[in-house]
């Protein structure tokens, strides 16, 4: 999206967190640079040891940066923004004293602003009543709009080609650690970003533990390898994430039973994930899969969690979880069964709803592949 688009979008989504915030007596929102400050005006950048934030009201959005980082800001995001610049040897806070009303207010606080900067805001004004702003900007950021659904869906397909890149080069005698990072070359190559390091390479018996640290261990033939990968569309911001489950050389004893199982769970979670359900009630129809086929007490974690500008974020798929599934919801798929001391299998795909059904954005098929 350009120019006049992008700001059509941002200050539609600024009415909607202005709207949000009547509905809730919240007067103000407090944010530091972060994934919510993104969604809502385009701006990147992190918070260091100077202060920048946004403080947005029901008219304007007040930015207080260092007068030398203003200049990073892109003309559609500033467009947007009251900019308010300070030098060091200055006191920021002074800004933010001039900005704020004094009478009462109710500020909502956003769940990246660190205790410094909260506490010298509660500083300046004790009067005001506090909150959090997780639950408001929740609600705004779990329902996608047009644009972040094309812009998630090019993430996965960029990501998945790096991936067939890795899988057409050959896993059979590397490490973990060689095959992790030469996923990173291919992504890097197809315009994805890796902000948390190495993806999951997990092989043998270390494929059996979900989360496992990718490490030194050799690929080696008959193994079953799991890999966990995904990544940032680089300058978009939109989050890639999926598993894949390859042999290695030859099929080992008991994997395409284990396989069938757990893609029957991904597929029955994806027939339920539809507006109206329950997000637990989703994760119990992958569960009930896998515990019919006997094998309940190995699949360990929740069904999937949400994803967006953040690997993860609302909603989650779990027990527990009464989130009932709007159309603009994305969230993961990915049962498991994990059997300590042989291998592990996991299949995630990126589901997003429509409001007549979920779509796979996921354009990987699911054919278990025996690889070199």
């Amino acid at each position: 999206m350009e120019g006049s688009n992008l700001d059509m979008l941002y200050e539609a989504r600024l009415a909607r967190a202005r709207q949000a915030m009547r509905e809730k007596g919240i007067d103000l929102l407090l944010l530091t640079p972060a994934t919510d400050l993104f969604y809502l005006t385009g701006m990147r950048g992190h918070l260091f040891e100077r202060l920048a934030c946004c403080i947005i009201t029901k008219d304007e959005v007040h930015f207080i940066s260092p007068v030398f980082e203003l200049g990073n800001l892109k003309e559609d995001t500033r467009s947007l923004l009251c900019c308010h610049g300070w030098r060091d040897g200055e006191d920021p806070f002074a800004l933010a004293n001039g900005l704020l009303p004094r009478q009462g207010c109710t500020i909502a606080v956003g769940a990246a602003v660190p205790s410094w900067v909260l506490l010298g805001m509660q500083t300046l004004r004790p009067q005001y009543t506090w909150v959090s702003a997780e639950g408001l900007m929740r609600g705004l950021r779990m329902v996608k709009d047009e644009a972040e659904y094309a812009l998630l869906k090019k993430a996965q397909q960029n990501s998945c080609r790096a991936l067939c890149r890795l899988i057409e080069h050959g896993l059979c005698g590397m490490t973990e650690l060689q095959a992790g990072k030469l996923l990173m070359q291919y992504s890097d190559e197809e315009g994805v970003d890796s902000p948390d390091g190495v993806p999951i390479v997990a092989a043998g018996p270390n494929s059996a533990l979900p989360h496992h640290v990718t490490g030194d261990t050799v690929i080696c033939p008959g193994d079953v390898v799991v890999i966990d990968f995904g990544g940032e569309n680089r300058g978009e911001g939109y989050i890639a994430d999926t598993t894949r489950v390859f042999a290695i050389k030859r099929m080992p004893e008991g994997l395409q039973e284990i396989y069938d199982i757990v893609m029957a769970a991904n597929q029955a979670a994806f027939e339920a994930a539809k507006p109206g359900a329950v997000c637990e009630d989703v994760d119990k129809a992958a569960r009930s899969v896998i515990e019919k086929a006997g094998y309940g007490q190995y699949f360990t974690h929740r069904l999937g969690h949400g994803l967006g500008l953040d690997v993860h974020e609302h909603p989650y798929l779990s027990a527990g979880s009464k989130h009932i599934i709007q159309a603009g919801n994305v969230f993961s798929d990915e049962p498991g069964i994990y059997i300590p001391g042989r291998f592990g299998v996991r299949i995630e795909d990126l589901l997003f709803v429509h409001p007549e059904g979920a779509e796979r954005l996921t354009p990987l098929d699911h054919a278990l592949r025996v690889v070199d």
